[in-house]
């Protein structure tokens, strides 16, 4: 039976054979949990260097032994606020289940958890607390791996790809860049090359239908950079214009708009009245209509003159909808 197990539980075994004076080696602990001899290696210079553990080797019996007094406390290397941090994660990271890599980060933080301190406070310390479940887009594991893999070895995807937009779907070849997480959405998105379009685009990963990596490798391109694509997305749409777009909002709507970081672009002019002008360099107008749409009449486009256009097309639109019954 495989007897592998984390470090910390083999420490725990190389401790008891040691306070046992059976003097162990590595060739037997090794064996034993059915790891390499490396490994145990590792473990007991980690005991010996950072946990000051007395550790000699003895030639005539070819094993290990304590030369004093000692007392093996994985717990001590962690103080009781670091504990309560861990445990805080725990909790929070339980709020994503089903997201990627849960099951590697839970199982990660479970085998670092079962060594905390006895005398940690309990479940009250983190009642304070509630979490809302995000509303995640199904992922399809295979995918996000194939994904991945084709970003760390430069292989260019075939996929089939369902746009929203145009409610069709479309075969694209891409050269994939990064795999990007939208908090505010829940959504994982791949940023990357679309050969069909000619240019950079972001794709929802729950909206890829089927996908196979190329044996093509393609070259990574010294000019992207992440932070800047980001900057010229909104609502992760991305354009090739730039654009400046000012929005005022009034008084009772600005306390909100103030609150939180809309954009990494985003400059705020604040007037006596109280109400803000909110400017955005962006690619995606289109994106911008349909956020700024959500305050009605607390919102004013200042800039572009077809930013306005764009909404005052829609509103009446909704006006004709709403008062003549069009469908």
């Amino acid at each position: 039976m495989k007897q592998s197990r984390p470090p910390l539980v083999r420490m725990q075994y190389i401790d008891q054979q040691l306070r046992n004076t059976a003097y162990p080696n590595c060739s037997r602990i090794a064996s034993h949990f059915e790891v390499s001899s490396k490994s145990i290696q590792r473990d007991i210079g980690y005991m010996r260097d950072m946990l000051h553990a007395p550790i000699d080797y003895d030639r005539k019996r070819r094993g290990f032994f304590y030369t004093g007094a000692w007392t093996f406390l994985p717990s001590a290397t962690i103080d009781r606020q670091e504990a309560a941090a861990l445990a805080a994660t725990k909790k929070v990271l339980s709020q994503y289940q089903g997201t990627p890599y849960y099951e590697e980060v839970s199982r990660a933080l479970d085998k670092v958890l079962q060594y905390l301190p006895g005398t940690l406070p309990g479940d009250d310390l983190l009642e304070v607390y509630s979490f809302e479940q995000p509303l995640s887009a199904d992922i399809d594991p295979v995918h996000f791996a194939r994904i991945e893999d084709a970003i760390r070895n430069r292989l260019m995807i075939t996929m089939h790809y369902h746009a929203s937009s145009r409610q069709e779907e479309t075969v694209r070849t891409v050269r994939p860049y990064r795999l990007h997480y939208d908090q505010s959405k829940g959504t994982w998105y791949l940023i990357a090359h679309c050969e069909l379009r000619g240019e950079m685009r972001t794709f929802a990963v729950s909206r890829i239908r089927c996908l196979s990596l190329k044996t093509d490798h393609f070259d990574f391109p010294d000019s992207f950079s992440i932070g800047a694509y980001l900057g010229k997305t909104f609502d992760q749409i991305s354009g090739t214009e730039d654009h400046v777009v000012a929005i005022r909002f009034t008084p009772y709507q600005s306390q909100w708009i103030r609150e939180r970081r809309w954009h990494p672009t985003q400059e705020i002019e604040e007037h006596e009245d109280g109400s803000l002008t909110l400017t955005l360099h962006v690619g995606a107008l289109e994106a911008v209509k349909r956020w700024i749409m959500r305050y009605g009449q607390e919102a004013e486009v200042l800039e572009p003159q077809e930013l306005r256009d764009m909404i005052r097309d829609e509103v009446l639109c909704m006006g004709e909808m709403y008062m003549f019954g069009k469908k």
